[in-house]
């Protein structure tokens, strides 16, 4: 699958918004981002990935150099992972069809695509997940174009085979939901020494993380359909730390089992405990698309 900008679980957004007319010499140069604004955020109960979206794009510069060469860098207040995750730094930048194509030739500008729109004197960088009001900052000249060679050493190639789908009967009375239980399960980077919310949250993250490297965004252009798509997810992470049990609904049956398979990759986590014992734990997470025409 190609790696776009794209969730952090529960983001993956497009504004439903008209391209605009864009010229090379207009958007060279430097720009940067001074608000970010992510849609049906209300529906997303892990605020942690909101605000490690917000800040890596606020006060984010985007320079589009007149040698077509595309440089990023994030704000200060960055999370390592996103950073890890947007590659697009130091590769090439088109125009086409009044939309900025972010990648190189050979693998098709598919990083990701920027809808430039002005609106009421402010300018916007529409992307996949959010929209960027941005101020510029400096301007640059057309000058001889720097091919950069393709990055997909670090696209992740994704065996869906692999995807372990466990199906166990188990007595809903011995299931404890995640956000209830003081214990939770811990995903590799989290630490039992830190406080509960620490911990949900970064297992939340690791889960969340996981799955925007793993899901294929492809797909949503073969529904067919446009506006807003949500699928609900759940699983149960089981007493060996085994996700199990994983259902998918709500959206095209070809995405609802990509999502089930997404989950299936989901490495061992500890289990959660519970009275020093491991216990099956309910986890839930919604999956908001939302296709632009």
């Amino acid at each position: 699958m190609k790696l776009k900008l794209l969730i952090v679980t529960t983001l993956l957004f497009g504004f439903l918004t008209q391209a605009q007319n864009l010229k090379d010499e207009k958007l060279m140069g430097e720009w940067q981002a001074v608000k970010v604004d992510i849609p049906n955020s209300d529906e997303i109960p892990q605020k942690e990935a909101l605000e490690m979206v917000e800040n890596a794009f606020l006060n984010s510069i985007f320079n589009f150099k007149g040698n077509t060469v595309f440089r990023i860098k994030f704000g200060k207040l960055a999370d390592k992972k996103m950073k890890e995750l947007f590659f697009l730094d130091n590769q090439n930048w088109k125009i086409k069809n009044d939309q900025i194509l972010i990648g190189t030739e050979n693998n098709g500008f598919a990083s990701m695509r920027i809808t430039f729109q002005e609106n009421n004197g402010k300018t916007y960088f529409i992307l996949p997940m959010i929209r960027l009001e941005m101020e510029k900052l400096s301007n640059d000249k057309p000058s001889k174009p720097k091919i950069i060679k393709s990055k997909s050493e670090k696209t992740e190639s994704v065996d869906y085979s692999k995807a372990e789908i466990v199906t166990k009967d188990i007595d809903e009375s011995q299931i404890i939901e995640f956000n209830e239980l003081e214990n939770p399960p811990l995903a590799p980077e989290c630490q039992s020494k830190w406080d509960i919310e620490k911990r949900k949250k970064c297992t939340s993250k690791y889960i969340s993380m996981h799955v925007s490297r793993k899901f294929n965004t492809d797909l949503a252009a073969k529904v067919g359909e446009t506006g807003k798509i949500k699928i609900n997810i759940e699983f149960v992470i089981d007493t060996n730390g085994n996700p199990i049990n994983i259902t998918a609904n709500g959206g095209p049956e070809i995405m609802n089992q990509n999502a089930i398979e997404v989950i299936g990759l989901l490495p061992d986590l500890k289990p959660g405990m519970k009275n020093g014992k491991p216990v099956n734990v309910l986890y839930k997470m919604p999956l908001v698309i939302q296709i632009a025409n």
